[in-house]
């Protein structure tokens, strides 16, 4: 079993940090690009939403590789164009698939791709499904203001789909799971105004990822029966450069070993795994005969990670 293909779209507009700074002149432009490793990001523009952005994605995939056994849709996003009836039902339709599939919603954030990969490898497993599309797609800068020094310019929109079959000699799994509701408030959706808007403590959830994700990342090396030595690439889940140059360093990677894509395509919650997959792959850092391992970790709070091999 292995992710087989994997296609992702990013919000047409984009946004820098010099645009941020012409309207908050009170921004220090260069501080904040060195503290969050991005100088611009993908935004929606007036025509898009998160249904068009997983339209686009998912028919840029289906038209290489067909639509043929697809028997499952994981749709896996915070921010879904359809609570009621589910997103993924309506997707299977849009699209035109077989109606003799599974189709569900996953509702989950930074670490929402390797929950979707547990539930689309397991149910690939114990159903004998064929093809399962994972699609993430969030799309947070609707809840951001463009003064919010802490948030816009972070976040970003864009989808991904990946496509996991059961075929080949790769493998996905195992699985290594950390969840923190308590810290639930400290990224969070709040009313403001009548509005939506998003709210996050980043040194709290920052002091978070810090205490817990090398928790997990030892879970997952024992799990796995793996030394540190053994795993090829690490795709760590793209939140901010000053999060993931201290998990790097406490950790020990070496350069060679990690990917990090953030500097123009920022955090895009759920589709930063993929999109970071896709682009390895791209990029020739993502090869076969790898063990690779992902590592999700953010709004929840939780942390989820897995070890592919590829």
């Amino acid at each position: 079993m292995q992710i087989t293909d994997i296609e992702y779209v990013l919000g047409n507009k984009i946004e820098s940090l010099e645009d941020l700074g012409k309207i908050n002149p009170d921004w220090l432009i260069n501080k904040l690009k060195d503290k969050t490793g991005i100088h611009s990001r993908h935004i929606l523009d007036e025509n898009e939403n998160e249904k068009s952005l997983v339209i686009d994605a998912s028919k840029k995939l289906i038209s290489r590789i067909g639509s043929k056994n697809i028997d499952g849709i994981i749709h896996v996003s915070q921010s879904p164009f359809s609570r009621l009836p589910t997103s993924a039902c309506l997707i299977q339709d849009i699209l035109g698939l077989p109606k003799n599939m599974m189709a569900f919603d996953l509702i989950q954030g930074c670490s929402g791709f390797v929950y979707g990969l547990s539930a689309a490898s397991s149910m690939i497993y114990q159903q004998g499904l064929k093809k399962v599309l994972v699609i993430c797609a969030d799309t947070y800068t609707k809840y951001i203001a463009k003064d919010d020094r802490t948030n816009r310019p972070i976040f970003s929109d864009g989808a991904a789909v990946a496509l996991i079959e059961n075929k080949g000699k790769g493998s996905i799994g195992p699985f290594a799971f950390f969840t923190d509701g308590s810290g639930g408030n400290l990224l969070a959706l709040e009313s403001y105004k009548g509005e939506e808007k998003l709210f996050m403590d980043g040194q709290k959830v920052f002091k978070f990822s810090l205490r817990e994700v090398p928790k997990v990342f030892n879970e997952l090396l024992h799990k796995a029966d793996l030394e540190q030595s053994e795993i090829d690439l690490f795709i760590f889940h793209q939140a901010s450069a000053v999060i993931l140059r201290q998990l790097k360093a406490k950790l020990n990677i070496p350069d060679e070993k990690w990917f990090q894509n953030i500097k123009n395509i920022g955090n895009t919650v759920s589709a930063t795994i993929p999109i970071a997959i896709k682009q390895s792959i791209d990029s020739g850092l993502y090869k076969p005969n790898m063990n690779i391992m992902l590592m999700g970790f953010g709004v929840g709070l939780s942390v989820a990670g897995c070890i592919i091999r590829s």
